[in-house]
């Protein structure tokens, strides 16, 4: 995955650095904000993720979630422009844990049927680098499609656990652990606090000279691994043998497709300083009589 983004980082400069040499595209740029909803689409596989066994099942169900942050324009050329900026990332799961009930027979008899739903969340920070790609449709409406990749900062671990408080003294344990840029889990050389994935912009934007750009559009991102691995376990106390059934797991892979609202100020146009300071030098020159 470094080595992609290395190429994509080599890629966007080779782009800069040839439109930056051609003066007839006056260089700006413009900073914004943004909102955006996340809406889970089992279709762009952001939907629900399951995993059972002999004893109990698991579900877990992205919810309702949103980004926000700051956005950094940098045109260089009248159709291209490069995007980063910084986000807080909030991603909400539902998660439902069941088993049925067990027959009066065996070392386990007696247990009873368990159902429990609970949710956690998912904290990230976010540091996208787009090229963007727009064109004039109207006189200030332009469409919008931008791609690239995104740093992804996840500064915890989640544990969560659920216990009934009824005379059946069931409960589990969920403990989900960062799933790092190399894909594995808390190696020697990585903690987990850093993921990375792909993203890609679609949108219309509506340009004014004095209020500001205002933007429509939507994101999908797809990190290039799973962002963190959720275990489970689910324990008994009140059969006659202690049930501490087997370690399940789901690897959540991050996925999310959001609905962007943003807004730009005006953009300003960056001035050269080595032709200011040429104009004041032939200014000052002395004249030859």
């Amino acid at each position: 995955m470094l080595r992609v983004a290395t190429s994509l980082l080599l890629l966007f400069g080779i782009v800069l650095n040839g439109f930056g040499q051609d003066e007839k595209f006056p260089q700006t740029i413009t900073a914004g904000i943004e909102f955006r909803p996340i809406f889970p689409a089992s279709f762009l596989n952001t939907g629900d993720q399951t995993v059972s066994n002999d004893s109990y099942s698991i579900t877990v169900s992205p919810k309702f979630g949103f980004s926000a942050g700051m956005t950094v324009r940098y045109g260089f050329h009248k159709r291209f422009a490069l995007e980063t900026g910084i986000n807080f990332v909030q991603r909400n799961y539902d998660l439902n844990i069941s088993r049925d009930s067990v027959p009066p027979i065996g070392p386990y008899a007696g247990s009873a049927a368990y159902n429990s739903n609970t949710d956690f969340t998912i904290i990230g920070y976010e540091h996208p680098i787009k090229l963007l790609f727009f064109v004039q449709v109207a006189e200030k409406f332009y469409l919008n499609a931008a791609a690239g990749f995104q740093f992804t900062f996840f500064p915890s671990d989640i544990f969560t656990t659920n216990e009934e408080s009824t005379r059946y003294s069931q409960s589990f344990d969920h403990y989900s652990e960062r799933v790092g840029i190399d894909g594995q889990i808390k190696g020697l050389n990585n903690d987990g606090f850093i993921n990375m994935g792909g993203i890609l912009n679609l949108g219309m934007e509506y340009r004014t000279e004095k209020a500001g750009y205002f933007y429509l559009g939507g994101t999908y991102h797809v990190p290039f691994s799973d962002v963190y691995r959720s275990r489970f376990e689910y324990l008994d106390q009140s059969s006659p043998v202690p049930i501490n059934d087997q370690v399940q797991q789901i690897f959540l892979n991050g996925s999310y497709l959001t609905f962007d609202v943003r807004y730009f100020f005006h953009s300003q146009p960056i001035v050269k300083r080595d032709k200011k300071k040429k104009g004041k030098n032939l200014n000052n020159a002395p004249s030859e009589d």
